[in-house]
């Protein structure tokens, strides 16, 4: 398995590039500014919506905004003074209610929820109800409010006729609007008020009358999660709809193949059938289908497994060793064969370590990670080498430590020696990361990506402070000031390593790997044994690495 798992990884975003429920791009800065408390671009963007019925995105926007309200409504509170029977505010509210109850009761079954929960969860679900009717009433032919009336139908166990009229509706505003149906799925899944059966033959006439190239038309693959969740993760031929398992998942294999990596529309489904081809131990389509997500996991169906983001990488983590040990001896794993995103190339990387580069190949000994080493001032700017690491064979101790970036470099190799760490990191033309290493973790990590990614006040002081502590110099108010800029990515970071005193980024920094090849007296750290290793920690030789011609030097 573990010869085999470096290269099941081919194709795969980096862990900590993942994110659940991405923001359409059309979204970010509404949402953004809603965070500093300023609800106008929200409006604009929702009365764009309603008025050219962009009733995905439309939802997409509600529900988060919903989701920021929960946690600090007083820019809702505002705009609902300002006009008390907008629609756009009203949808809002309505989900925000919905949310807030949910929250009271939260995700876990209902014998292990508490009376006193429940009590509260009911009462708060009841409060919401006008607030609902009248976002409903606001905004006629919308479907949106009706798709928070089959939210809270799920909760107040509302009688199936009530269900079926706020279905009726809210399909008559948008028959092929997906959210509807995906909780038209919930209310009749077994769990709650439906069967297996009743489900899975609701999925498929919705998924028959959408129109081409719908993700409805890979509605029932969300049906078999709610299936093999109800049947305990099996999936042998006892199990509801077991017959038609295979069907749906190539069905839904073939709406993903239709759409581009990393695409929007495609999350949900892709998603879901990760979770049943991972159920099924099929691994190899299992990875493709990560390859396809790249970046964006969503919550559901994660949220079974646990806090979502920590189960989606755990899950592909499980998917990969999978692969890795079913390949025979003599065997090889299987390239993928879906177009890969943008954001699963490799990542332009230099990082800052304090000290000679004698001193940081010295801790590197043990590590079994190749890189380049450069002399800077106090600094060491070192990079990753695979030009200078033997094709396949990247080691052992490599891919099982999972040094898969500069960071997880420094957090393996000098947690005991004390050297924190600085790595400036390029992911693409717009976004760029500064992370701090120290102790052996993450202590931490700020990337700018344009105005969705600005961070509160609060977390952009703490970063700040700690990444002074880590330079040595820097006035921690102007750190913060430029965390908190929501310009060129590519300049911030130019400008903050200038504020903290490092030197520079190498010529070509984000154009182009291996900088460092043409620094001056520049070395190489190349990985070796444990063994060879730890003789070499343990002997009295002071520059593992001596500049002898290395890199034509």
């Amino acid at each position: 398995m573990v010869r085999n798992l470096e290269a099941t990884g081919v194709g795969l975003v980096p862990d900590h590039a993942v994110v659940v429920d991405a923001p359409d791009a059309r979204a970010v800065e509404a949402l953004a500014a809603v965070r500093r408390g300023a609800y106008a671009p929200a409006r604009t963007l929702l009365a764009a919506t309603r008025e050219e019925a962009g009733w995905t995105l439309r939802h997409e926007v509600v529900t988060a905004l919903a989701e920021i309200a929960v946690d600090d409504a007083a820019w809702l509170g505002a705009w609902l003074d300002e006009s008390p029977e907008d629609p756009d505010a009203l949808a809002v509210e309505a989900f925000r209610r919905i949310e807030e109850a949910w929250r009271v009761r939260t995700a876990a079954r209902a014998k292990d929820v508490d009376e006193e929960r429940f009590r509260a969860f009911h009462a708060l679900l009841n409060d919401a109800l006008p607030v609902i009717e009248a976002a409903v009433a606001a905004s006629p032919g919308d479907p949106v409010p009706w798709s928070a009336a089959l939210t809270h139908c799920i909760g107040a166990q509302a009688p199936r006729d009530v269900f079926e009229e706020c279905l009726g509706q809210a399909l008559a505003c948008a028959p092929h609007h997906l959210p509807t149906h995906t909780h038209a799925v919930q209310y009749l899944a077994a769990k709650w008020y439906g069967s297996h059966e009743e489900m899975l033959g609701y999925a498929a006439r919705a998924a028959a009358d959408a129109p081409e190239g719908s993700p409805l038309r890979a509605l029932e693959v969300v049906a078999l999660t709610e299936v093999g969740l109800q049947a305990g993760r099996r999936h042998d031929g006892g199990a509801p709809g077991a017959d038609r398992a295979d069907a749906i998942i190539a069905t839904a294999q073939a709406y993903s193949a239709s759409r581009p990596p990393e695409d929007h529309a495609a999350r949900l489904v892709r998603n879901h059938l990760v979770w049943a081809l991972n159920g099924r131990a099929r691994w190899t389509e299992s990875l493709d289908v990560y390859r396809s997500i790249g970046r964006y996991a969503t919550a559901y169906p994660w949220s079974y497994a646990g806090e979502p983001l920590a189960a989606f990488l755990e899950f592909r983590e499980g998917a990969r060793a999978g692969l890795a040990a079913s390949v025979p001896r003599n065997g090889t794993v299987p390239a993928p064969t879906v177009p890969l995103p943008e954001s699963a190339q490799a990542a332009h990387e230099i990082a800052y370590v304090p000290g000679a580069p004698q001193r940081v190949s010295q801790e590197l000994l043990l590590c079994g990670a190749t890189v380049r080493l450069a002399p800077a001032g106090r600094w060491t700017l070192m990079e990753s080498a695979p030009s200078q690491e033997t094709p396949g064979k990247r080691g052992r101790r490599a891919t099982v430590l999972r040094l898969d970036g500069l960071a997880a470099v420094a957090e393996t190799a000098f947690d005991s020696a004390g050297l924190t760490t600085l790595v400036a990191r390029c992911e693409g033309a717009d976004a760029r990361v500064l992370t701090v290493v120290a102790k052996g973790g993450t202590a931490a990590r700020h990337r700018w990506a344009g105005p969705g990614s600005v961070p509160s006040q609060e977390t952009a002081q703490q970063h700040a402070d700690v990444l002074v502590a880590a330079a040595g110099q820097g006035d921690a108010r102007e750190i913060a000031r430029l965390l908190r800029d929501p310009g060129d990515p590519s300049e911030l970071l130019i400008r903050t390593l200038a504020a903290l005193g490092l030197p520079p980024l190498p010529a070509g920094f984000g154009e182009r790997a291996e900088l460092l090849a043409d620094a001056r007296g520049v070395t190489v750290h190349r990985a070796r044994s444990l063994w060879q290793g730890m003789k070499d920690f343990m002997s009295d030789e002071t520059d593992p690495n001596p500049p002898l011609q290395l890199d034509g030097r």
